[in-house]
């Protein structure tokens, strides 16, 4: 199947096939010493993000010449532009659950032409999950299609959400927000790993998700995810998605509203000045 020019069946097939090396790279290397070395005063990195992201940007790259590569840890090959497609990389989703030794981490690849997403994959090794998505063929798990849930409202919920690096000195830091929405819902929950947020939304096991200050590469591939399978997908102010945006809010879609109406009113009474 071709789509705006691009093979999404070659795309698919090398991006998850891709996504596995990562994965067992990872898999393994949790289970030796590794280094840790901090980009920021929360924000980790380790020794295997970087080696798995020159292990997905060089299979990327090998087999699409033609496209850009843009990676979490600084890989750049090719020169982003309209129509061109670019792959978005991130090798390592969940670092600090990875440095804590916690099984919760993903690969997420996603490729995206002009801004729409066209290929996501999600693969998390510790849990044997590979969540993939291309346009107009639906989500799945592995070979089983996968739908959102059919939860109707904010109040029987189970939600995620993530917070920035920045939250320690930052005022746009998402707790009045998570203050907000946990009075609402059913239960809020807090996994680490953005890609896997949107994936868990697209498989029905979460009903929304919500959070700000993320990257393209967090993001492009989930958002697909949710798309496929079902599920509404907007910016955390309710316009229209973009991954270079830097928030984002995914849900069933029949929960949305609600969702968006909980954050945009702790926004409000977070900025009015008092008295």
């Amino acid at each position: 199947m071709t789509l705006d020019g691009v093979d999404l069946d070659r795309a698919l097939q090398t991006a998850r096939e891709t996504a596995r090396r990562a994965g067992a790279l990872l898999r393994d290397g949790r289970r030796r010493a590794f280094a840790v070395d901090h980009k920021g005063e929360v924000d980790l990195v380790t020794e295997h993000d970087r080696r798995s992201e020159a292990l997905v940007v060089e299979a990327l790259s090998r087999a699409f010449p033609d496209h850009a590569v843009v990676g979490e840890e600084g890989s750049a090959v090719g020169r982003e532009g309209s129509g061109r497609p670019v792959w978005l990389v991130d090798p390592l989703d969940g670092t600090t659950n990875y440095a804590h030794r916690m099984p919760w981490y993903a690969v997420s690849i996603g490729l995206e032409l002009d801004g729409e997403p066209l290929v996501g994959v999600v693969h998390a090794p510790e849990m044997g999950w590979e969540f993939w998505a291309a346009r107009g063929r639906g989500a799945h798990l592995g070979d089983a299609p996968i739908r959102v849930s059919t939860v109707p409202d904010l109040d029987g919920a189970l939600v995620a959400t993530g917070f920035p690096y920045d939250r320690r000195t930052s005022p746009h830091n998402n707790v009045p927000e998570l203050a907000a929405v946990l009075r609402r819902c059913q239960g809020v929950r807090r996994i680490g790993v953005a890609s896997l947020d949107c994936a868990l939304t697209a498989w029905g096991r979460l009903d929304a998700y919500w959070e700000y200050k993320l990257h393209p590469w967090d993001i492009s591939a989930g958002a697909l995810l949710v798309l496929e399978a079902g599920g509404q997908v907007s910016l955390a102010d309710g316009e229209r998605y973009r991954s270079g945006a830097g928030d984002i809010a995914a849900s069933n879609g029949l929960v949305h509203d609600e969702l968006l109406a909980a954050l945009a009113g702790a926004r409000a009474a977070a900025t009015r000045e008092p008295g």
